[in-house]
């Protein structure tokens, strides 16, 4: 019997964790920061592209709010600073385990607002009809290949971003998809929706309600939700940035080919303290299921070790851009 499985489905409610968050600017930002500044020309008196690590954690966060101000980062609408990734985490950080429990995560904006971050974690057996969700969104992130068609190497990420359904309501476009991943987009998204109408019912809705105002025309990857615009990515490292092009919250789902196999995995949150930490993460595993605001609550996905023939996948819905 799968000890996942017993356990999900026996879970206690949820746990509230009532955190904060620093502005992205101040300097004590990042509470967290990154280790790792990947394939910047930024660090370079001549401007060849290179790469340097942090041992120290003062010195990695005075060196991150220097290259904020510098030409591959300042004018990011996204709030982030190129090839910034977070290799190894500086100790100090809070620790949430989705094996352990669900989680609803309150965090106090700088603006003295509130969003919050929910976490829960996916039974291997949930599905609709004979349709697995975990196999489905493995199937879907294994049609993926090439360097992706959304953000990359070019905004400093490692690994690959991937676009799927509307790009934009007022143009009308959509992203080209290869046909075999537009029809496994399309098989994910419908048993996700029905995953989420169990379990998370109002984060599905704010994102439904939001395509409805702005009267979205989804191609048919994307016609049954849980968004009109899904976001694949594949063994992503990226560095901690808002959402701005949104409009709704975001809800992901973390999937890899060999359960088990990848360490390292975290989904960060770098500006958030709950109980004094410095910095929150979100351990990633197969089936963790994320909701929160990239508009307003800072985030990115650490660099994994995704071991040998293997690879991990984050595939997230959201309304389209107006």
């Amino acid at each position: 019997m799968n000890l996942q499985s017993v356990w999900v489905t026996s879970r206690r409610p949820p746990v509230r964790l009532d955190c904060i968050q620093i502005q992205h600017d101040t300097p004590d930002a990042p509470l967290l920061p990154p280790d790792f500044i990947h394939n910047s020309s930024d660090i370079s008196c001549d401007g060849t592209k290179r790469s340097k690590e942090y041992k120290d954690v003062a010195k990695a966060r005075a060196e991150y709010n220097v290259l904020r101000g510098d030409k591959l980062s300042q004018h990011r609408h996204r709030k982030f600073v190129f090839g910034a990734i977070y290799e190894n985490l500086f100790p100090g950080f809070l620790e949430i385990d989705p094996f352990m429990a669900d989680y609803d995560v309150v965090i106090k904006l700088a603006s003295g607002n509130e969003s919050e971050l929910k976490v829960r974690l996916v039974s291997p057996d949930d599905g609709h009809g004979n349709v697995n969700l975990l196999s489905a969104v493995v199937e879907l992130g294994r049609s993926l290949s090439g360097p992706g068609n959304a953000r990359g190497e070019r905004v400093g990420d490692m690994g690959s971003m991937h676009a799927v359904g509307v790009k934009s309501v007022s143009s009308k476009e959509v992203y080209k998809t290869k046909e075999n991943t537009a029809a496994k987009a399309e098989i994910a998204s419908k048993v996700m929706r029905e995953w989420l109408e169990d379990n998370m019912r109002s984060e599905l809705g704010t994102i439904i309600r939001k395509d409805v105002e702005l009267n979205v025309e989804p191609p048919p990857s994307t016609a049954a939700g849980p968004g009109s615009r899904m976001m694949i990515s594949v063994n992503l490292a990226n560095s901690p940035h808002y959402d701005t092009g949104d409009s709704s919250i975001s809800i992901g789902i973390w999937v890899e080919d060999k359960p088990g196999q990848s360490e390292n995995w975290y989904f960060v949150l770098p500006n958030v303290s709950c109980n004094g930490s410095r910095g929150v993460v979100v351990k990633l595993m197969h089936g963790v299921v994320i909701s929160w605001d990239g508009r307003e609550i800072y985030h990115c996905t650490s660099k994994t070790k995704q071991g040998i023939a293997n690879r991990t996948y984050g595939c997230m819905w959201t309304s389209a851009t107006r």
